[in-house]
């Protein structure tokens, strides 16, 4: 069960933050009632995970991952499409997104696990030499019911200037 690989830590607030600079934190805004996924527990590129509950045993999860990156979103993606066709996945490139940070670029993987097929999407924006990519994912027949949920979520990516107190 991959829950189990999930050590679950508390309830989400309605916002999941984490520092990137000194004075910025990135955000997101998670569907209600999803829980958050112990940070020792995750790879060490991803910031954050939250999993909601879904009708079978591999559930529907958004992560925020970085990685340092020189180069632009165009050149990101090119690499992203090659990593998945060598897997054997079959990606997308869905074109631009608006979030709450800027233009991103929204993308879609489907792929084959030992829990069934599963479809990804993605939000990828580069700044300041750091990718960031908002992955929703669900198993390919459940990802329509949380639709609507992880459109929501990957448009709320934002950047805010950490508070400063004297």
């Amino acid at each position: 069960m991959i829950l189990r690989y999930l050590t679950i830590l508390c309830s989400c607030l309605t916002l999941l933050s984490f520092g990137t600079q000194a004075d910025e934190t990135v955000q997101f805004t998670p569907p209600e009632g999803w829980l958050m996924a112990k940070g020792e527990t995750l790879p060490t590129n991803v910031q954050v995970m939250v999993v909601g509950k879904g009708g079978k045993e591999f559930p529907p999860s958004i992560n925020l991952s970085t990685e340092e990156f020189g180069g632009s979103v165009k050149d990101y993606l090119k690499i992203v499409k090659s990593i998945n066709e060598a897997h054997g996945a079959e990606w997308k490139d869905l074109g631009p997104i608006i979030t709450e940070a800027g233009e991103g670029s929204l993308s879609q993987v489907d792929t084959q696990t030992e829990w069934g097929a599963v479809k990804m999407m993605h939000v990828i924006l580069v700044r300041d030499g750091v990718t960031y990519i908002l992955t929703a994912a669900a198993l390919r027949d459940e990802f329509p019911k949380f639709y609507k949920d992880f459109f929501r979520s990957l448009r709320s990516l934002r950047f805010n200037e950490a508070s400063v107190t004297n």
